[in-house]
């Protein structure tokens, strides 16, 4: 329904028509729609949810692959939200609309990036909820141009090389950030002995 009507138009009884039981059910398991969006959310498959032992393997070893993680790991996601209509209502929730319903998706999602950026920072004593709120802001930006067929400095956010361009520019982006939180003698990088070789793709 997200991705047909967007988030304005989902509502209780829309969704129980839908999916074929009474809106009490709702009531009852998510205490309405407002908790049925933040479940919705909130389930892992927006944001990854890594469980103690995969962010043990996933901890870098070197400045290299902390900037390697950094960069895969909001590629992939906002890979994801370009690919999906349903992902891409709920940043416009998170940007631009209005309600009480855009209100908890939009502090949904917040809690699921704060937690994010929690689990994958492994460097203390440096802002890096600022740091990602630039870069993910821009990113969510820019894909909410490319939903209505926009340009940014001349760069087609609908073609496969215009975001390959951008991917590259994030990449060039945390490879910077990772260098200077490594060599940095402000911060610690909380770094692992040694690591799974992850493959990222």
């Amino acid at each position: 329904m997200l991705a047909e009507r967007g988030l304005q138009a989902v509502g209780v009884n829309r969704v129980a028509e839908r999916a074929g039981v009474s809106k009490v059910l709702i009531y009852r398991y998510f205490g309405g729609l407002e908790g049925l969006v933040s479940y919705y959310i909130k389930m892992g498959r927006l944001y990854p949810d890594f469980s103690q032992s995969v962010l043990d393997q996933l901890r870098p070893s070197s400045e290299d692959e902390l900037s390697r993680l950094w960069h895969k790991q909001l590629t992939q996601l906002f890979r994801q939200f370009r690919n999906n209509k349903a992902s891409r209502e709920l940043l416009k929730a998170n940007t631009i609309a209005n309600g009480s319903i855009a209100d908890v998706a939009s502090r949904a999602q917040d809690e699921e990036i704060t937690r994010l950026i929690g689990q994958l920072s492994f460097v203390t004593d440096v802002d890096n909820e600022a740091i990602s709120a630039v870069t993910i802001g821009a990113m969510s930006y820019l894909t909410l141009l490319a939903d209505y067929n926009r340009t940014m400095a001349g760069i087609d956010l609908r073609s496969e090389e215009g975001w390959k361009r951008i991917e590259d520019a994030v990449k060039l982006i945390y490879s910077a950030l990772g260098k200077k939180a490594v060599e940095s003698e402000s911060t610690t990088f909380i770094k692992a002995e040694n690591t799974l070789d992850i493959n990222w793709k």
